[in-house]
């Protein structure tokens, strides 16, 4: 976000004691300022969820400025052992004290009260939360008490669920937290999701909005139903000379097997071994392929093995991917989580096939909206 220097929207300081004589910093002292735009400190460790994005600038009376390096919660601790919060706090390194914007109050439904030289502070219901005097110098000042255990605690739960997030290549966090639940695999603490996004999964994981499914899953076994799809060429080669993939998932169970290609004339030897590795393990057939009509799929060799074999073969009209919406939003999620693990780990990108066959190994064993309390590896 680019702002202009004297743009009316930097937040402005008009208190004249933003800072003491020496420089020395008053810990817990919190002034009061009807001329303040919002709530600022200095003390980092105070903020929780601290959002280091929402830069900008802070502009005193006399037009100088300084640089604001974000935005978070302050959390109190309240005089009879409770906690409360302070939302919105801008984090100024530079300011030796604490400033609470009575206009910030007043707009989240605060209200102010000067009588008998203080300033009187009630929440939106009228109750009455805090009492400054006023000073010699005609400022008021509070001293507030930040709860420093809750913070520590919160950056730790922060940095475990941000670690599982990563291990399990950027799940989101309810899939994470349902893996605990239903306890579905072992090892996983219950995390906490973080109070910000994932830049990573924000640059990677864009969507165009999701069309309507037209076709409804009505299998009731394993290998019924099997969709096929490629993907590729890729721009960059894998180290062992690979330009495609091809996913295989059966609709039942939604596990998902990848195969690296050098050309797109190998999906039919793929499918023979395909077939033969999972009606060998299953010991059942499968029933029907769907395809989206590509000429890998359509040759006559293939055509002949699904006569011979009884595989009823759907393939789908050109240019309605939606009629094959599981395969394509398969092939969406794997190159979307892909391309982040290229991306966060910096990683050269001719290493995309160890990439996708990591990401393929943890769809497996993540949970499906299909499954009930059971990952697809498990089904």
């Amino acid at each position: 976000m680019v702002q202009e220097e004297n743009s009316e929207y930097d937040h402005v300081i008009l208190m004249v004691t933003t800072a003491l004589e020496g420089g020395n910093r008053e810990e817990n002292a919190w002034y009061l300022d009807t001329g303040c735009s919002n709530h600022m400190t200095g003390r980092k460790d105070w903020l929780v969820d601290l959002d280091l994005s929402k830069k900008g600038k802070v502009r005193f009376a006399d037009d100088n400025t300084i640089r604001t390096e974000g935005m978070g919660t302050m959390q109190i601790q309240k005089k009879d052992g409770g906690i409360s919060c302070i939302y919105e706090v801008l984090y100024v390194p530079i300011m030796n004290n604490n400033l609470l914007s009575l206009g910030q109050l007043l707009q989240n439904g605060y209200r102010m009260l000067l009588e008998d030289n203080a300033l009187k502070i009630f929440d939106k219901k009228n109750r009455f939360i805090l009492k400054a005097p006023m000073l010699k110098n005609k400022t008021f000042k509070v001293e507030i008490q930040a709860n420093q255990e809750v913070n520590c605690l919160s950056i730790t739960e922060e940095g475990e669920s941000w670690l599982w997030h990563k291990r399990y290549d950027h799940l989101n966090f309810k899939s994470l937290n349902r893996l605990h639940d239903q306890s579905m695999v072992s090892g996983l603490p219950k995390l906490v999701a973080p109070g910000r996004e994932c830049v990573g999964c924000c640059i990677s994981k864009q969507p165009r909005k999701s069309y309507r499914n037209l076709i409804t899953s009505r299998t009731k076994s394993a290998l019924e139903v099997v969709y096929l799809d490629g993907c590729g060429p890729m721009e960059v080669e894998t180290l062992s000379g690979n330009k495609i993939f091809v996913t295989f998932i059966d609709d039942f169970t939604r596990k998902v097997w990848i195969y690296l290609l050098k050309r797109k004339s190998q999906v039919f030897e793929v499918f023979r071994k395909y077939k033969t590795m999972v009606e060998k393990q299953s010991k059942l057939s499968i029933q029907t392929l769907r395809t989206d009509g590509g000429g890998e799929f359509t040759s006559q060799d293939f055509e002949m093995l699904c006569e011979q074999e009884g595989i009823v073969h759907e393939v789908t009209p050109p240019y309605t991917p939606q009629q094959n919406g599981t395969a394509e939003r398969l092939n969406r999620s794997i190159l979307n989580i892909t391309r982040n693990m290229l991306k966060c780990y910096e990683v050269p990108k001719k290493l995309w096939g160890e990439a996708v066959a990591t990401t393929t190994y943890l769809l497996n064993r993540s949970p499906s909206k299909k499954l009930d309390g059971i990952t697809p590896e498990e089904a």
